[in-house]
């Protein structure tokens, strides 16, 4: 039999622990990769993400899906607005046709008139809020196209005034995460749309429901009066919202689940992709009439 030394045990429960408490960042992530440089190719759509990851798996789905749009004839340019200098951000901001907010770590509960929960919390960037709320400014300004995946919807919910949940066990909700240390955080749970809306030809009919991968601790507790709720869990969890004034901002849409891990081809995966495509190219359009 291998003995272990307290401390080596000691170290495992740490680890353990921190495990438990991680944001909803993608396990697989690493450090990001660094912002493309110079000036972006004539020929190219460009997308601002908050942050990004070494899988790529956002910038996968989309080009998969920009691939298989025969109406989108540009290659898509992606920038991180994580760590870029705020002079070069504003001119990516100008350049872009849509924003991304990726998941990752807690948001810190001050932002949302909670500090004292910092202790229900995983790991806090607060640069990372400031970056993100700046992105949310932009957006709402200008009515750039914008998706927000699970930290994402989060944000978006804290910027428009809302609340989250610190920690979703301690309220009751359960099996948003799960695996187990060394593999993965991710679990499997069923969504439904429970208000109908469409962008382009992508409809989001009420009670159409998928089976998509999750993977958060922390949930919507007062919905931001900008946001109407559009999906949720069977527990009644908020799992997806969008921004009511659609003449001003015609996508800002978040969800609470990761669609570009999620399976593919379904309306709450692919489609959400599809549809965040179909409005930029909408943008595009209005820019190019002058409206």
């Amino acid at each position: 039999m291998i003995r272990l030394s307290p401390c080596f045990r000691s170290s495992c429960a740490v680890l353990l622990a921190s495990w438990v408490l991680i944001g909803c960042g993608q396990p697989d992530a690493g450090s990001g990769s660094s912002n493309q440089k110079g000036a972006a190719p004539a020929d190219s759509v460009t997308l601002v993400l908050s942050k990004f990851y070494s899988s790529q798996n956002y910038r996968h789905w989309l080009n998969r899906l920009a691939d298989a749009d025969p109406h989108l004839q540009r290659p898509l340019r992606f920038v991180q607005a994580y760590g870029m200098e705020e002079t070069a951000l504003m001119t990516e901001l100008g350049r872009a046709q849509a924003v991304v907010l990726t998941g990752g770590e807690d948001i810190h509960p001050g932002r949302y008139g909670q500090a004292a929960d910092t202790v229900r919390c995983g790991r806090i960037d607060e640069e990372r809020d400031r970056v993100e709320h700046r992105l949310l400014d932009h957006v709402i300004a200008t009515g750039t196209p914008c998706l927000g995946v699970c930290r994402g919807l989060q944000v978006m919910n804290v910027h428009g005034g809302g609340t989250l949940r610190p920690h979703l066990p301690d309220d009751g909700f359960t099996g948003h995460r799960g695996g187990r240390p060394g593999a993965t955080s991710d679990t499997l749970h069923p969504v439904s749309v429970s208000l109908d809306w469409h962008m382009g030809d992508v409809h989001f009919d009420r009670g159409v429901s998928a089976q998509v991968v999750s993977h958060h601790h922390q949930g919507i507790g007062r919905l931001a009066s900008r946001f109407e709720a559009w999906a949720h869990a069977e527990d009644s969890l908020i799992e997806g919202i969008r921004c009511t004034d659609t003449t001003a901002v015609p996508f800002l849409v978040g969800v609470q689940w990761h669609p570009e891990r999620s399976d593919t081809g379904q309306v709450l995966t692919d489609g959400l992709g599809r549809a965040l495509l179909g409005a930029m190219k909408d943008a595009e359009h209005r820019l190019d009439s002058g409206h």
